[in-house]
């Protein structure tokens, strides 16, 4: 193409876009070819007088063909290349005979025979550059454009890639070999196992030499006369040890040349710093002055990393074990991912939105932050998000208030296991064994957030929101039902094994709960920390996977049954006539039956039945996924006057915890209403008692330092009450 006296070329389908940049009102195309034409064109370079290498370089400055660069969103359609500085131009350069040029010292500025340019570093060299490109006339336009760039990790500061002699492992003769190791590799999640797969298949040979000052030196000695080259695999091959290893000490030990007269000394240069990573398994250990130890746990079974060690540490990892060893390093490898913000943003200090760990710890403590990055995928970036971290220190309470639970009512536990146990408890025994089951599974394939989740379900819901809730008054202390000591012996073997499941997840908190509430109850000779003690087994003798499925439903039914009389206006606490579950399903039917008394309980009712129609009277009812639940919402004398005394109860038990007492208290309770209640609350005084924690009951007229009153369906009840 012609744009006054310039013939200019580049890509087709730029042409408007590059007129208008170069600023063309009017020119003309002379001719389109395609692209390989221009294979072998040679050209000039327009700073070749400022430097001395460009006029002496040899077959330097043509037109070579690659797809590495090239692209048509950008440019002209044509790039330079600088087979000295960049890996990519370093490949395409070798491939197409270009001489590789580094003008560069190891500072960055520009070497002797750069003209103006010399110690002038190299990224303030740019706009010299250009005015000097704008001199001669061989600028047509110049910008800024935003793309990815290396940059120091530490200082921000841009990166400059040379081209400098190196000694290199020839990984590529290995290169199957560690294709076929990484295939016995277990990776999780499998996809890890894939990347790491494409890492190997593109691997080059590894530049293990740094030209730094401080690092393991490079084991390599080189005669000063004939070049012949020496590798130390220890200090029993040095002629003599230094006080220290490391530079300068190791470059004053020198030795003479077994091929000729020559002295031979160290070369200046350091290992790569991976390189010692992946000697870790062995090194660790002594091999190979100690044998034994390496031999006995290699490969290694488990290793933790995330996606940036594909090319780090898992890399330096395989080619320094198939190299020296012949096979993998390491059996199983868990990919993680990163923590970013709420908006999956990387944190950092500049951009203000960084989360401190000791500020969570201060927060929220050890154990929730802990649970909280256990609990999610693991090879999944995170979004950290502190509301998700107030919602699990809400469930951590729950485990608090269950152990606590466990410490004021479970006061003895029966030494042998008791010959009757209730539905509930054996369902409770089955869901702890199913869940050891899980988490021990989940663990071993190394999803521990699956074992997390497991664990804290258990505990929150089926230990905590369920089971203390059924056997609630079979540990009252008042109680001495034939019952009790099954209920307290499930609760404590339970508890023991909720210790133990939670202990690496949240450690502190489970080996509070151990020496504070289980060592105390257990006669046994018990372990200093839960620590210490194995990891529970599943007893698959216990696991009842009906009953488990039958639980389930109950529960869905009483949350139904509740959610019905809170449409009727019926406290939870009041007892109903009747619960009827309207359903055709046999599964539902069966659990209805199995597990009466359960459900009796849960939805307080007389009667609970499964129905194939509805009933006739007044009942509430909501549809669920077990059927349609229907509460009645007729409440007979007797009914009211059983809500009056629960009512009573909840009143009495909170003025009770207002006035700071504790269950073992006892109280002279002193009771006062109409002629007919109060006959009633005499009947009841017997029942009353250990309900409430009194020693004496007094109907008729009050009297104590601590008074209310219950107001219920026109009904008033004066309470005063004294700590006996």
């Amino acid at each position: 193409m012609a744009a006054g006296k310039d013939v200019l070329v580049f890509g087709k389908r730029l042409l408007d876009s590059l007129m208008k940049k170069f600023g063309f009102d009017e020119y003309r195309v002379l001719d389109t070819f395609p692209g390989s034409a221009l294979d072998g064109v040679r050209y000039e370079h327009p700073l070749a007088d400022e430097f001395d290498f460009q006029r002496n370089l040899k077959d330097a400055h043509r037109v070579v063909l690659s797809e590495q660069f090239v692209a048509l969103e950008e440019g002209t359609g044509l790039v330079h290349t600088a087979p000295g500085h960049g890996a990519e131009d370093y490949k395409v350069g070798k491939e197409n005979g270009l001489p590789v040029i580094n003008p560069l010292d190891m500072s960055g500025h520009f070497v002797k025979g750069s003209g103006r340019y010399i110690g002038v570093y190299a990224k303030d060299a740019d706009k010299m550059i250009i005015d000097d490109l704008k001199h001669r006339n061989a600028l047509l336009a110049e910008e800024k454009i935003k793309h990815d760039y290396p940059m120091c990790w530490r200082c921000d500061s841009p990166l400059l890639m040379q081209a400098v002699p190196q000694w290199f492992f020839r990984v590529t003769e290995i290169r199957q070999k560690l294709l076929d190791e990484n295939a016995q590799i277990n990776w999780v999640p499998e996809w890890a196992g894939q990347r790491f797969r494409n890492w190997l298949e593109s691997l080059g040979d590894w530049p293990i030499s740094r030209q730094r000052y401080w690092g393991i030196p490079l084991p390599i000695w080189v005669c000063d006369k004939c070049d012949a080259i020496k590798v130390i695999g220890s200090t029993k091959e040095l002629p003599k040890v230094p006080k220290d290893l490391h530079k300068p000490y190791i470059d004053q030990i020198t030795m003479p040349c077994s091929k000729c007269d020559g002295t031979m000394h160290r070369v200046p240069d350091v290992l790569d710093v991976w390189f010692d990573s992946g000697a870790a398994p062995w090194a660790s250990l002594g091999y190979p002055a100690k044998k034994q130890p390496f031999e006995k746990l290699r490969p290694v079974d488990f290793i933790l990393e995330g996606p940036d060690q594909i090319r780090g540490w898992w890399n330096s990892l395989m080619i320094n074990g198939v190299m020296t060893f012949g096979c993998r390093p390491f059996n199983n490898c868990l990919f993680h991912g990163f923590v970013l913000d709420a908006h999956g943003i990387k944190m950092s200090k500049s951009k203000g939105n960084i989360v401190t760990t000791e500020d969570t710890i201060t927060k929220y403590g050890r154990d929730v932050l802990r649970f909280y990055y256990l609990s999610r995928n693991v090879w999944d970036d995170m979004y950290f998000k502190l509301d998700e971290l107030d919602d699990l220190a809400k469930e951590f309470m729950v485990v608090r208030n269950t152990f606590n639970f466990v410490k004021t009512y479970v006061t003895r536990v029966p030494n042998m296991k008791p010959k009757v146990l209730q539905p509930e408890d054996r369902w409770i025994l089955s869901r702890m064994n199913s869940v050891i089951a899980a988490a021990t599974a989940a663990n071993k394939s190394f999803v521990s957030q699956k074992a997390a989740a497991e664990i804290l379900n258990f505990v929150t819901n089926d230990l905590s929101r369920w089971y203390v809730k059924l056997i609630r008054d079979r540990v009252w202390p008042e109680y001495d039902g034939a019952d009790k000591s099954a209920a307290m012996w499930t609760m404590f073997v339970t508890a023991e094994a909720a210790v133990k499941l939670l202990a690496p997840f949240c450690p502190y908190l489970a080996d509070d709960a151990y020496v504070n509430v289980i060592k105390p109850l257990k006669k046994s000779r018990m372990k200093e920390s839960v620590h210490i003690e194995d990891w529970p087994a599943a007893d698959r003798r216990a696991t009842n996977v009906k009953l488990e499925k039958q639980m389930e439903v109950v529960k869905q039914l009483s949350e139904a049954a509740n959610a019905a009389r809170q449409k009727a206006g019926l406290k939870l606490k009041w007892p109903v006539a009747s619960v009827v579950i309207v359903t055709d399903d046999k599964d539902v039917a069966a659990a209805v039956k199995a597990l009466n008394g359960t459900l009796k309980g849960m939805c307080n009712a007389k009667r609970v039945v499964a129905a194939a129609a509805k009933p006739k009277g007044e009942f509430a009812s909501v549809e669920s996924a077990v059927g349609n639940v229907m509460v009645e919402t007729t409440m007979d004398e007797e009914l009211v006057r059983e809500a009056l005394m629960r009512e009573l109860v909840r009143k009495v038990q909170g003025m009770r915890k207002e006035a700071g007492l504790q269950i073992k208290d006892k109280i002279r309770l002193t009771l006062s209403s109409d002629e007919k209640t109060n006959a009633f609350l005499k009947k009841q005084a017997d029942a009353l008692k250990k309900e409430v924690g009194a020693s004496k009951i007094t109907v008729g007229a009050t009297q104590g330092i601590h008074k209310d009153k219950l107001e219920f369906k026109g009904v008033a009840v004066e309470i005063a009450f004294d700590r006996s």
